[in-house]
């Protein structure tokens, strides 16, 4: 009768001390990932490079190059560090761990580097490329190292427990990036001292990346990552090494021919990317969009190109508390109703029609000047739009993992990071092609701000044109995004309940085997 009541202690990976693992290191990446949707921004009303440069338009006309530029360097660099990480030698600290330690760092010394551009290098036209490419590199080099989802697919099959610790981790990243949803308005509070915006911003990345930084490296102290050395099942490659030789290496490096394999294989892999960089698509039009919008549309005299930046950073401030409750609740949310709906990629598309659905009302409210009324009005609605999206991305990133799991059910070898630096660079592509598509509309209107006031000192007579583009980035072509996203999910994912039951099963097998191993080694 002593022990009646008593809760049973929970076991890895869902233990307090795991679920803390997997959810801190994420906090890394989640407030540069913020803070680097800003960039843009920076560089064309904050960092002064017009100004240095001495040409209205430059920075703007800079900046979307770069992003484009940045998304090729992607191209190289992601799968390079994914080869890298699958490729290491299976330790007891972690091989995905230690890339992921190694990824923090870099990543808190390019994005420093990337919004304190030195006054020096704002003023040549090669110094800044220089700068900014080299900065970015060590950025997406800190990125492209996150083991994270790679850990969680070697810790557990199970859907129920993956989907637990995807929840704590998303909750976590939300609520530790508050600091970076409120950037503009910190960044404007902090203006108070140093009167000057640039330096201002620069001040607040310094101090919201420095905090993200602490955090996550306290998660790669918690975190365990499971010993699983290769069995002699794994390829056909490793049984020819070991043939010659290689005798009880278990880090022999993922083949070219496995390589080619995962991608001819792995056709769940390219359909959840198509699907999922089509409906992220709609969200990176959309909030790139929405902080010009704002500023513009209900911030700025049309006619003088003045802006009021103390109610933009209002707004701003208010648009992000509205952005968090819509984070925090949509975890919990798309947890519960994954579970109801049963299968993850019938959740995220059911996510994502209700948002499309909800764009085109927004739409239709613009063209009827609903807007106009208040900015109210644009900020609660686009709020409740904003749910579904945030919702489906529990599903996203189960599906993520699922995808994954696939390739090893495929090819016999876990290549996880390769397999993620696909999303990785067809993600980024999109990314790319949204923020060209952004920076043509800016350059097409001759956008120039000024650094110190936040003045429009382009043509004015642009302003109100500039605005009812602006307003279609973030209804109709949000919208007829997300619709796509629904369709390709609905008719072309080829992972049933069927082959995911068979995966599993088998996945769970190989895996016992690897355990069984690793407890002989020891």
């Amino acid at each position: 009768m002593r022990g009646r009541g008593k809760k049973e202690k929970k076991q890895y990976p869902e233990d307090m001390r795991s679920l803390l693992g997997f959810s801190l290191p994420g906090l890394s990446i989640a407030f540069s990932t913020v803070i680097y949707g800003l960039f843009m921004q920076y560089l064309t009303d904050y960092s002064g490079i017009d100004n240095a440069i001495g040409k209205a338009g430059y920075a703007v006309t800079f900046g979307t190059i770069f992003l484009v530029v940045s998304r090729i360097v992607d191209g190289v660099d992601d799968p390079l560090q994914a080869w890298i990480m699958d490729s290491m030698k299976e330790s007891r600290f972690g091989k995905y761990r230690k890339a992921t330690l190694i990824g923090i760092l870099l990543i808190f010394i390019g994005m420093v580097a990337m919004f304190a551009i030195p006054d020096g290098v704002k003023s040549s036209r090669v110094g800044l490329w220089i700068w900014v490419l080299l900065a970015y590199l060590l950025y997406d080099m800190g990125t492209a190292l996150n083991g994270i989802t790679a850990i969680l697919q070697k810790a557990t099959t199970e859907l129920a427990a993956r989907s637990k610790i995807m929840t704590w981790h998303r909750m976590f990243l939300i609520i530790g990036a508050i600091p970076a949803t409120f950037f503009v308005p910190i960044a404007t509070a902090i203006n108070a001292r140093f009167n000057d915006m640039g330096k201002s911003v620069s001040v607040t990345c310094i101090f919201v990346t420095g905090i993200s930084t602490i955090l996550s490296l306290i998660g790669i102290a918690l975190i365990r990552e499971r010993y699983l050395p290769q069995t002699e099942e794994i390829s056909a490659e490793e049984r020819e090494s070991k043939a010659d030789g290689d005798k009880g290496s278990e880090s022999v490096k993922v083949t070219g021919r496995e390589i080619l394999m995962m991608l001819k294989t792995n056709k769940a892999m390219w359909i959840h990317n198509i699907a999922y960089v089509i409906g992220n698509s709609a969200y990176g039009f959309s909030s790139a969009m929405l902080v010009y919008f704002l500023k513009w549309y209900y911030c700025a005299q049309t006619s003088t190109g003045v802006v009021d930046n103390a109610k933009y950073a209002a707004l701003t401030g208010v648009n992000s508390t509205f952005g968090i409750v819509s984070a925090l609740v949509a975890p919990l949310a798309a947890n519960w109703f994954t579970k109801k709906i049963g299968t993850i990629d019938k959740s995220a598309r059911t996510c994502m029609i209700t948002s499309g659905i909800g764009y085109v009302v927004l739409f239709v409210l613009y063209l009827t000047g609903v807007f106009s009324v208040s900015p109210m009005i644009y900020i609660v609605l686009n709020f409740i739009i904003g749910l579904p999206t945030s919702m489906a991305t529990i599903p996203f990133l189960l599906l993520n993992v699922e995808v994954c799991d696939y390739s090893e059910y495929k090819t016999g070898r876990n290549m996880t990071a390769l397999t993620n630096s696909v999303s990785g660079i067809i993600s980024k592509g999109s990314t790319a092609l949204t923020t060209a598509i952004n920076g043509a509309l800016l350059i097409a209107f001759g956008y120039s701000v000024d650094s110190v006031t936040g003045n429009f000192s382009g043509d004015v007579s642009h302003i109100v044109p500039m605005i009812n583009s602006m307003a279609m980035f973030i209804t109709i072509i949000p919208a007829i995004l997300c619709i796509a996203c629904y369709l390709i999910y609905r008719f072309a994912y080829p992972i049933t309940p069927k082959v995911r039951e068979e995966m599993t099963a088998e996945l769970n097998a190989r895996h016992a085997g690897q355990n069984h191993k690793a407890t002989v080694e020891a």
